[in-house]
């Protein structure tokens, strides 16, 4: 027990101004005026089950209010603010509704979160479809004359596509974006990238598509 005495007063005369601070900050604090702030911040989708799209009217921004002491507010960034929805439960057919709010938002100790914008967000899973595409080349003007096009030569000429299963459903070829053939008079070899309107579809092999067209005088 002397002991334990011992201990408590040691420094004691540290130990009550680092008490008085401390009660002097937290005064200070609250009695400091508060404010508000808003920031968009991305939707993060935790715990997506495997080999499935997240698909549907889902929402990639949400509104996050905020509201603290001033000081601490004018701190915060965009950077400092998450969003997460956990579709761990969420079953693989048809639309749910999940409810997004303050539990939802990971904020800087001592900030409120007031309000979240959508409050639901509309979430639809699909398994993820698998297709092999033609490769079709896109050429636009004509080129010079007394010449034409002898042969294009695509490689590869079939890529893989993966998206949800309802948007990779039906497709069975890709264009490429446009090779311009203006008033030339050689063969010309380009590299291009594949134009696919659906932004849900993918194509996970990186391979540059290399077209080669050929031309020659006319006979």
């Amino acid at each position: 027990m002397p002991q334990l005495k011992e201990v408590l007063l040691k420094n004691w005369y540290l130990k009550l101004f680092s008490l008085v601070l401390a009660t002097a900050l937290w005064a200070l604090i609250a009695q400091e005026s508060t404010s508000e702030i808003f920031f968009d911040v991305p939707v993060e989708y935790k715990n997506v089950p495997a080999d499935t799209e997240v698909i549907g009217d889902t929402a990639k921004i949400v509104e996050v209010r905020l509201r603290g002491p001033s000081t601490l507010i004018r701190e915060i960034s965009a950077k400092d603010v998450s969003t997460f929805i956990d579709l761990g439960r969420v079953p693989l057919t048809g639309e749910t509704s999940l409810p997004i709010n303050a539990q939802n938002v990971h904020a800087p100790f001592g900030i409120e979160v007031v309000r979240v914008t959508p409050s639901l967000l509309r979430i639809s899973l699909e398994p993820t479809g698998s297709a092999l595409l033609q490769v079709l080349p896109a050429t636009m003007g004509h080129v010079a004359q007394g010449y034409e096009v002898e042969t294009i030569v695509v490689k590869p000429n079939q890529v893989r596509a993966e998206g949800p299963a309802s948007h990779v459903r039906g497709l069975q070829s890709v264009m490429t974006t446009q090779i311009d053939l203006t008033n030339r008079k050689s063969t010309t070899i380009q590299t291009v990238d594949l134009n696919l309107q659906d932004p849900l579809v993918r194509f996970p092999e990186t391979t540059p598509i290399r077209v080669e067209v050929k031309i020659r005088k006319k006979p």
